[in-house]
């Protein structure tokens, strides 16, 4: 009955005529996608083309699922309409979660509940450790890495609809498992609701993209898809979170969807995170002073990331671009002036001719080599640093969270000077204030221990290609330059 009531509101009279009469509101709603999608454009979700004129928009839900993830990709599940003004009437209580933006939006006050002593059902428990460089995570004794490879493009609904699946190898158990992109985004979204509001979550690599299924496409993808899962399989908490272990551990159909809901119903995500803390006595409050240092240098830091970029893809186009013209002129320029020698009736103008040719092809092959350089060196500190800026932007809203955590327990030692709040209930709103300025200080120590290594690893490779290609450019002055070494 839904389906038809959408049908009449959305089929206008004059193609209602052309249509086969059917039996079953399914079977209509079926004939309409296959007659109107080409199977090779359709993959997870499709955007609306923009030069169509904009109708309401009805959406499909599962009936046994209160998110709007995919937790279910079978066919056969029922579901029902999704209506804008139907939906609105709905209860206040039915709230449905909707999936977060690829960007950050974590207030000042999102760990208000939690410092309030708001408490949820967790098991998790993350543990802290302190030093005189203040409070670190604890790191895994063998690290965990993920290797994705094997990419196949694979189909559904018999053919209609294409994916492409990857696999996915831990090295701590070397068994793999296979997911499309649109998990990936699923434990994208999931990890910044639960931990974007402490650790900044990297993007993952764009998704609609019109030539998805060439060969040089998925092979981008798939090494984006690697720079992501080889950062979170470095980070000591998520790595080693339930969310992120199901991802890489199952392979059961059932299990991995059961998982899928369990990590939808999680209470301990945004502010509340901070319950999964294990209690210590050493957490300690940031000052202000601490804290404005900290946003200082995130924004510092991402400014000179964002020259980086712009410098170095500046180079990059030259490098391909002008450079390589220049030298190119260059050589055929001495190769010119080389034929022009076989015109003298000089006895010894085949020994300079000779040469000047030899020089005009090195010239050439100088310009080639600054073409293909950016492909070994240019290429990776790019791609690090777009990584980072993307990193850098999330710190602001983590730090303006700690900053209400350190407002909020100053707040209450002013009330508590008043005699308005106990000396208890003071203590443990300073005490869970301490919670969460100890968790972001480790995460702020971790973040600044990665972006260390991480340079120091991608200069060094920069460097070390540059010095071959100017050892390379150099042999071949040389051989030039011995050329002319004739009587």
């Amino acid at each position: 009955m839904v389906m038809a009531a959408v049908f009449e509101r959305l089929v206008p009279a004059a193609f209602k005529d052309q249509l086969t009469p059917l039996g079953d509101s399914r079977t209509l709603s079926s004939q309409l996608v296959m007659d109107s999608v080409p199977a090779i454009e359709v993959e997870e979700t499709c955007a609306a083309d923009s030069s169509y004129e904009e109708i309401e928009v009805v959406e499909l839900r599962s009936k046994n699922c209160t998110s709007y993830s995919d937790t279910s990709e079978s066919v056969d599940q029922d579901y029902e309409m999704i209506i804008p003004e139907l939906e609105e009437k709905r209860s206040s209580n039915e709230s449905t979660p909707k999936r977060r933006s690829r960007l950050y939006h974590f207030t000042k006050t999102e760990a208000e509940p939690f410092i309030a002593g708001k408490t949820v059902k967790t098991t998790t428990k993350i543990q802290l450790t302190f030093s005189e460089g203040g409070a670190s995570w604890v790191y895994p004794v063998v690290p965990l890495e993920c290797m994705i490879t094997n990419p196949q493009i694979e189909t559904k609904y018999s053919g209609m609809k294409k994916y492409i699946s990857y696999q996915i190898t831990p090295n701590d158990t070397n068994v793999s498992v296979y997911h499309r992109y649109k998990h990936f985004d699923w434990l994208y979204c999931r990890l910044i609701e639960k931990f974007g509001s402490i650790i900044p979550i990297p993007q993952l690599p764009e998704k609609d993209i019109p030539w998805r299924y060439s060969d040089d496409f998925v092979q981008a993808r798939m090494g984006g898809l690697q720079a992501w899962i080889s950062r979170i399989s470095r980070h000591p908490i998520i790595s080693q979170s339930e969310i992120f272990q199901h991802f890489i551990r199952r392979r059961d159909e059932k299990e991995w969807k059961a998982g899928k809901r369990s990590a939808e119903k999680d209470e301990a995500t945004g502010g509340m995170i901070f319950s999964e803390i294990m209690p210590s006595s050493e957490f300690r409050l940031l000052d202000v002073e601490e804290t404005e240092k900290y946003l200082t240098f995130a924004k510092c830091m991402g400014e000179s990331v964002r020259n980086l970029i712009l410098v170095t893809e500046e180079h990059m186009t030259r490098c391909t671009g002008t450079m390589k013209s220049e030298y190119l002129k260059i050589g055929k320029a001495f190769s010119d002036f080389s034929a022009s020698f076989v015109k003298s009736t000089y006895q010894g103008k085949g020994s300079i001719g000779n040469a000047l040719s030899f020089v005009g092809k090195t010239y050439d092959d100088i310009g080639n080599l600054y073409f293909d350089q950016p492909k070994k060196d240019v290429h990776c500190l790019l791609e690090i640093s777009k990584e980072y800026k993307g990193l850098l932007t999330c710190f602001p809203d983590i730090i303006n969270l700690l900053k209400g955590a350190i407002e909020k327990a100053h707040e209450y030692e002013k009330l508590s000077q008043v005699n308005k709040v106990t000396v208890k209930e003071k203590e443990a709103i300073v005490f869970r204030a301490g919670v969460v300025s100890s968790a972001i200080q480790a995460e702020i120590n971790h973040f600044n221990h990665d972006l260390t290594n991480d340079y120091k690893e991608t200069i060094q490779h920069f460097l070390y290609e540059q010095v071959q290609m100017y050892s390379k450019i150099t042999d071949k002055l040389r051989e030039a330059y011995a050329r002319f070494e004739f009587q």
